[in-house]
């Protein structure tokens, strides 16, 4: 049940991320895939704690989904890896593939193979490292460009975006070799390049969730190491601590002795869970996360301009064009000396500009055919044309 349920959880996240992807391509929605990814509130944080501003296109769905997924990797380890990130899924899916190319002798020695080929333990603890100079320079960058430089060379956006904003036809390439490494070794982004994983580990490291063996039904059999697409040693340790395990269960599943294996949670005197509990835990902190999305309002750009106003109104203004904080900062520009204009505050992520003005001196509509209007590109000295495109209104009182 457990193994099915997983599967589903994969198919549907990255159905709705190809989905969310090719709306944004095809002119059908403004919502990015890369809106929901938690990596993007890890990216804006050093923006966020300095500036109180999202960096680049990043918003407060970023941010809360990082907060959520904090939570569930206290709580359940790196479960999201295994759950619900679509490149963990699709690694898992490429490998497995690969590993029917063993031949059937050598699927009969490791029946759970997930690749051609798994590197030595030693080596592979080395190469985990990798990850950390990974991380800290995509953070580095970030801070210091205010731009998400990591677009380009990350699978999910590459594979998910329909050749989004940044994406080079050498990301592609890139994308190339990411299939090319899952089919030699087992989830070798997951393991040696994947920045958001380094940033889990100290979290999952002491999650009191964990998978047990039991000495007495455990024959030693070694079905549960094979099984483990991260090169955990399941059967030498009596509960598995590490901060690499993502709780997929699938040691549990190809154990053929009955309470051998288990899910328990520290505390309980070994008690063995249910595997599905993960599942509930995953799909209540996503949960979780995305409504929290929604309660954080924190603008990407704001400005204030020179207008002593008499009395004071607002429009929301829902905007095509606006979505990172340099097409907000372009937005902001079309209002400069607009006679009754007192403020500009833009919400990115949502597409969401909201204006502060004096009724007595310019009204909605005007302020509509601004937003909609001409915008000076300093970069060619020129106007350019259709921008941007007001596709709906809300007064506030």
């Amino acid at each position: 049940m457990t193994k099915r349920l997983r599967r589903a959880m994969q198919v549907a996240v990255i159905v709705a991320a190809a989905v969310t992807g090719y709306r944004l391509f095809a002119g059908l929605s403004m919502t990015s895939v890369e809106k929901y990814c938690p990596f993007g509130g890890l990216a804006t944080s050093y923006s966020l704690l300095t500036s109180q501003r999202f960096s680049c296109a990043t918003g407060e769905f970023n941010f809360a989904m990082l907060l959520a997924l904090l939570v569930l990797t206290f709580l359940a380890r790196k479960s999201f890896c295994s759950w619900i990130c679509p490149v963990g899924a699709l690694s898992e899916w490429i490998g497995r593939i690969a590993g029917l190319a063993r031949g059937k002798k050598a699927r009969k020695q490791a029946p759970c193979s997930k690749s051609l080929y798994s590197p030595p333990a030693t080596t592979d603890r080395y190469l985990r490292w990798l990850r950390l100079p990974v991380l800290l320079a995509i953070l580095y960058f970030t801070a210091y460009t205010a731009e998400l430089i990591f677009r380009p060379f990350c699978p999910y956006y590459v594979a998910f975006s329909f050749h989004g904003h940044e994406v080079q036809m050498w990301s592609y390439g890139i994308m190339a070799l990411f299939v090319l490494g899952v089919v030699a070794i087992p989830m070798v982004w997951c393991r040696y390049l994947c920045p958001l994983g380094v940033a889990m580990w100290p979290f999952s490291r002491w999650s009191p969730l964990r998978i047990r063996r039991e000495d007495d039904p455990c024959t030693s059999c070694g079905l549960c190491d094979k099984a483990c697409a991260h090169g955990l040693p399941v059967s030498t340790v009596a509960e598995v601590t590490s901060g690499e395990c993502t709780l997929c269960t699938d040691c549990v599943q190809v154990c053929p002795q009955p309470g051998a294996l288990g899910l328990t949670f520290a505390g309980m005197g070994g008690r063995k869970l249910p595997t599905w509990v993960v599942a509930i835990i995953v799909v209540a902190l996503v949960a979780v996360g995305y409504v929290g999305g929604d309660l954080i309002a924190i603008p990407s750009f704001a400005k204030e301009y020179n207008a002593r106003p008499k009395t004071t109104a607002s429009v929301e203004f829902i905007v095509k064009g606006v979505r990172c904080v340099d097409s907000a900062k372009s937005a902001a520009t079309v209002f400069d000396g607009v006679p009754g204009v007192v403020t500009f505050t833009a919400y990115a992520s949502r597409n969401l500009v909201n204006i502060e003005f004096d009724p007595s001196e310019i009204d909605i509509s005007t302020l509509t055919k601004y937003m909609e209007g001409p915008v000076y590109d300093a970069t060619t000295d020129q106007f350019v044309f259709h921008v941007f495109e007001v596709l709906e209104t809300k007064k506030q009182p």
